[in-house]
């Protein structure tokens, strides 16, 4: 039997826990730091308690969902409901106090993201969407803009913690460049896709993103209008690192060609 979602409920369920997180972060003035794989990767001890915060209050609104966590040593999408979280999108801007941070918690159903949280504490901001009832900020509908690529503003993702797809990355940064209004770098893939969401940009690129960048931040930047996807031909999933390519349409269908051209994914 097909489970029946209020919508409406569990959003204003997840939004809460989300900001909860948010508080327990900004209460956390010195974290320890630890490192993980790659090039300057690193987790904190606020990390850790976010995610354990998380898990524990997003158990029991949804019976039977799985849990795809950054801070868990595995994650496998499973059949049915899974809640994709990262419990600090933008650690090293939170280590450097650059406060320009995120909560990210998605929930994918069976391959397709359904609803989205994303809590940027510092600003005070909440981003979220549930599938077919629009996207909100502060509870105040968003929409992307419809500006064309020669004006847009492009945010980019340079995949720090694999130095292996600088060449590519910077090529295509290049070529996105020299065809829009003018880019940026902003070290928080869920809250740049917010920030298409909602006009403030119009397109963003990044050569490898990890689910829990972009679950929550697709859920959003859908019901607002804008496309989200990997290289085509190859269809956005959420099990596994890919190319990220997002945009109000147009300036998608921009971005894809450009990355076809570069031969990119």
């Amino acid at each position: 039997m097909e489970m029946r979602i209020d919508g409406k409920a569990l959003l204003n369920a997840v939004e809460k826990v989300a900001k909860k997180a948010g508080e327990l972060i900004l209460s956390m003035k010195h974290p320890e730091v630890y490192t993980k794989e790659g090039h300057a990767n690193f987790v904190t001890e606020a990390d850790l308690a976010s995610q354990r915060l998380c898990l524990k209050e997003l158990a029991p609104l949804l019976e039977g969902a799985h849990f795809y966590a950054e801070e868990q040593k595995e994650n496998k999408m499973m059949p049915g409901f899974n809640w994709v979280i990262d419990p600090i999108d933008g650690t090293t801007n939170f280590m450097r106090g650059y406060n320009h941070s995120a909560i990210s918690i998605g929930l994918v159903k069976d391959g397709k993201a359904v609803l989205g949280v994303v809590h940027n504490p510092f600003a005070n901001e909440t981003f979220s969407a549930f599938l077919g009832e629009g996207a909100y900020l502060n509870g105040e509908r968003i929409h992307v803009t419809q500006l064309p690529m020669e004006q847009a503003l492009v945010l980019f993702g340079s995949s720090p913690y694999c130095r292996e797809l600088a060449e590519e990355t910077f090529r295509v940064v290049k070529e996105i460049f020299l065809h829009c209004g003018d880019i940026r770098r902003s070290g928080s893939a869920a809250l740049d896709l917010c920030y298409v969401a909602c006009g403030r940009c119009d397109g963003f690129y990044e050569g490898q993103l990890s689910p829990w960048d972009y679950a929550a931040s697709a859920a959003i930047i859908s019901e607002a209008g804008g496309k989200i996807g990997t290289v085509e031909p190859h269809a956005l999933t959420f099990d596994r690192t890919q190319p990220l390519l997002a945009g109000n349409p147009g300036v998608y269908q921009a971005l894809q060609k450009i990355a076809a051209a570069k031969k990119i994914g």
